[in-house]
């Protein structure tokens, strides 16, 4: 077959005039708007018709600071240089950051990167006006249609509850907050995301996500069964068998549901926590608690979460306990 050379854009990104240096956001805004309208008009027009404002201008301070950093970071290395000072800035190499002092090179890195950022923009818009859905793979072996962009919920809390006044109860969450979180549940299931993960450990989150999921369930908005739900659960030493069960049916009655689509061992990062879950003497072992809700109807797939090391994970996965695992970083066996 013929190779043919991808044809360089005709638009040449980087030459887009960049007059504000400010990181004050009302003036990033407007160099957001005049890179829109230069590079893709159409997500302008869909955001000034937004009901959302506020999400609206949220996004325009992102991709505004994103087409800000991009261009002034190769004028600050070229500069950098011609200073004779060093230009680490620890975003690209030192032989790319060497290429930028050459005025061509580095338009074609800008024009580059930039590119990204337009075609974003350009899914982001097709998004909003509800051309687009999120497209699945297959999970592990749960054959779920996992969304290959899912909703992970570590942030969607009020409070960590890991000092002061834990937030326990709904009359505790402040209205703005909860809002804000229903809404976004509300827009990513739109979107073809739903797929909501969360954890014991993150805070008021458990709560949270599931007096969203009782409001938009009882609005007919979603059905349970449309939806794939995850929670994960720490492990101690310490923890029995019996002390697990009862920890994954409290994190179920805070999300309020009869049954948990995935459930993972939160954190198997250790040779230790192998132990705990599978050779965890007279307190029993840990995944039994799982394997019996699973067995009861209330678990569908069980998992592991992990930052661990390589042997470490590939030791989870041969014990072929587990459907599915959440790895942090992609290994190489």
């Amino acid at each position: 077959h013929e190779h043919t050379a991808p044809k360089r854009l005709e638009k040449k990104f980087s030459s887009f005039d960049l007059t504000e240096k400010s990181d004050d956001n009302d003036k990033i805004v407007e160099v957001a708007k005049s890179f829109l309208a230069k590079t893709c008009p159409n997500l302008l027009t869909v955001l000034a018709s937004h009901p959302d404002k506020k999400s609206s201008r949220d996004r325009l301070v992102k991709i505004g600071r994103n087409a800000n950093a991009t261009l002034r970071y190769g004028e600050e290395v070229v500069a950098r240089k011609k200073r004779g000072e060093s230009a680490l800035m620890g975003i690209w190499s030192a032989d790319e950051e060497e290429e930028l002092a050459n005025e061509t090179d580095r338009q074609m890195k800008t024009d580059d990167s930039l590119k990204h950022l337009v075609k974003e923009c350009e899914d982001l818009a097709e998004l909003l006006e509800g051309g687009k859905k999120v497209p699945t793979v297959r999970f592990g072996r749960t054959n779920l249609q996992m969304p290959i962009v899912t909703l992970g919920c570590m942030r969607f809390q009020q409070s960590w509850n890991r000092g002061g006044k834990p937030v326990v109860s709904a009359d505790q969450l402040e209205k703005e907050c909860q809002d804000n979180l229903v809404d976004i549940i509300r827009h990513a299931i739109s979107c073809g995301v739903n797929h909501i993960e969360t954890a014991l450990g993150y805070g008021s989150s458990e709560l949270q996500i599931g007096l969203a999921l009782k409001q938009l369930l009882n609005e007919g908005f979603c059905k349970r069964e449309d939806l794939i739900i995850q929670t994960k659960g720490f492990i101690s030493s310490s923890m029995t068998k019996s002390d697990y069960k009862s920890q994954i049916i409290m994190q179920m009655e805070k999300l309020g549901v009869s049954y948990l689509d995935l459930f993972s061992v939160h954190g198997f990062n250790t040779d230790d926590h192998y132990d705990w879950v599978f050779n965890h003497g007279v307190k029993g072992n840990l995944i039994d608690a799982a394997r019996e809700l699973r067995e009861e109807g209330k678990i569908r797939w069980i998992g592991f979460s992990t930052h661990g090391p390589s042997h470490v994970i590939k030791r989870a996965i041969e014990s072929n306990s587990f459907d599915y695992v959440n790895c942090e970083i992609f290994v190489v066996f």
